[in-house]
C-alpha cells in the first residue's frame, strides 16, 4: 500500500515538472508562488488580484508597491534614526551608572578604612582611660593611706605634748626634794618612813632611799636626774620641729598627690572627648557606607536594567530591520516581475482570480 502511494506521489510531481517545463510562464509563476508563502506577498498579490478584477490601470498598481516600499524605506530610516539614538542614550545612561558604581565601590572602600581606623582608635583610647582610672584610684589610696598615717603621728606627737611635760615637772619635783636631804641618813628610820609611805608616793619614796645615799652618790643621782631633764626638754622641742617638718611634708605629698590627679583627670576628660569624636566620626563612616552601599545596589540593578533595555533594543531594530528589508525584497520582486514579466503575471493572476 505504501509503494503505491509513493509511486502514486512520483507520478504526481513529475507531472507537475513537466507541466512547468512547458509551460513558457512556469519562471514567473514559480516566483509568485514563492511569494505567496509570506504574509506580506500574499496580501500584495491579493490586493493586485482585486484591482486586475476591478481593472484598475497597471500605473496604479504600480503606484500602489511604490509608496508601500518607499513607506517601509522611510520606516526603515527612522528605524535607523531611533536605533543611533537609543545607542546614544544606552552608551550615555550605562555609562553614568558605571561612573556612579565606581564612585560608590570607592566611598565604601574609604568608608571602610575609616571604620577599620575609627574602631582601634576608639580602642585605645578606651585603654588609656582604663590605664588613667587605675592610676586616679592608685592615688585615691595612697591618699588615704598618708592621711590615715598623718592622723596617727599627730596624735602620738599631741600624746607626747602631754606627757613630756608631766616628766619634767616630776623630775623637777625630784630635784627639790633630792636637794633637801641629808645624805647618809639613819638607815632604820629611812625604811620606816618607806613603810609607813609604801607605794602610794613613789617620788616620797624614791627620796626617802636616797637619803640613804652617800653625799657623791646623792651627787651623782641629781646629776643624772638634770642630764635627764634636759634631755626630755630637748626631745620636746626636736620633736615639735620634727612635727613642723612632718606636716609640711605631708602636705606637699597631698598637693603632689593632687596635681597628679588633675593632671591625670584632665587627660581623662580630653580622651573621653575624643571617644565621643570619633564615636560619631565612626557612626558617620557606618552611614557612609550603608549609604554607598544602597547606591552602588540601585546604580548596579539600574544598569542591569538599561542594559536589558538596551538588548531588547537591538533585538527589536534587528528583527525589524530583516522584517522590512526582506518585505522591500519581496515588494522590490513583485515590481520587477511586473516590469519585465507582465504578460505571465496577469496570467498568474487570472487564475488566481477565477
Amino acid at each position: 500500500m505504501k509503494f503505491a502511494i509513493c509511486l502514486a506521489l512520483i507520478a504526481l510531481t513529475q507531472s507537475v515538472l513537466i507541466k512547468h517545463a512547458s509551460d513558457p510562464h512556469a519562471a514567473v509563476f514559480a516566483q509568485l508562488e514563492n511569494l505567496e508563502d509570506h504574509p506580506l506577498g500574499k496580501k500584495i498579490l491579493d490586493t493586485i488580484a482585486i484591482q486586475m478584477r476591478n481593472q484598475s490601470p497597471l500605473s496604479d498598481i504600480a503606484k500602489m508597491l511604490q509608496d508601500l516600499r518607499e513607506n517601509l524605506v522611510l520606516q526603515q530610516q527612522n528605524a535607523e534614526l531611533v536605533h543611533v539614538a537609543q545607542e546614544a542614550d544606552c552608551e550615555a545612561e550605562i555609562y553614568g551608572y558605571n561612573r556612579r558604581i565606581e564612585f560608590a565601590s570607592n566611598e565604601i572602600t574609604e568608608a571602610t578604612m575609616d571604620i577599620n581606623k575609627y574602631t582601634a582608635d576608639l580602642e585605645l583610647l578606651q585603654q588609656e582611660i582604663d590605664n588613667q582610672v587605675v592610676q586616679l584610684n592608685i592615688l585615691n589610696q595612697q591618699e588615704e593611706q598618708l592621711r590615715e598615717q598623718r592622723a596617727e603621728d599627730h596624735a602620738a606627737y599631741q600624746e607626747r605634748e602631754i606627757q613630756t611635760p608631766k616628766v619634767v615637772e616630776a623630775l623637777d619635783v625630784i630635784a627639790a626634794k633630792l636637794s633637801a636631804i641629808q645624805p647618809e641618813a639613819d638607815a632604820e628610820v629611812v625604811l620606816a618612813e618607806l613603810e609607813r609611805v609604801g607605794g602610794e608616793n613613789p617620788i616620797l619614796a624614791l627620796v626617802q632611799l636616797a637619803s640613804t645615799f652617800s653625799e657623791e652618790k646623792l651627787q651623782s643621782v641629781q646629776s643624772k636626774i638634770g642630764e635627764l631633764r634636759s634631755s626630755l626638754e630637748q626631745a620636746l622641742i626636736d620633736d615639735r620641729e620634727e612635727e613642723i617638718q612632718s606636716q609640711l611634708n605631708y602636705e606637699a605629698q597631698i598637693y603632689s598627690i593632687q596635681e597628679q590627679r588633675e593632671a591625670i583627670q584632665s587627660a581623662k576628660t580630653e580622651a573621653e572627648n575624643k571617644i565621643v569624636q570619633v564615636e560619631n566620626m565612626l557612626a558617620a563612616a557606618k552611614k557612609r557606607k550603608y549609604d554607598a552601599g544602597r547606591e552602588l545596589e540601585s546604580a548596579t540593578n539600574g544598569k542591569k536594567m538599561k542594559e536589558a533595555q538596551c538588548d531588547n533594543w537591538r533585538s527589536l531594530y534587528a528583527r525589524d530591520t530583516e522584517q522590512r528589508t526582506t518585505e522591500i525584497s519581496i515588494i522590490r520582486q513583485v515590481e520587477s516581475i511586473l516590469a519585465t514579466k507582465l504578460e505571465g503575471a496577469s496570467n498568474y493572476m487570472k487564475g488566481r482570480i477565477n
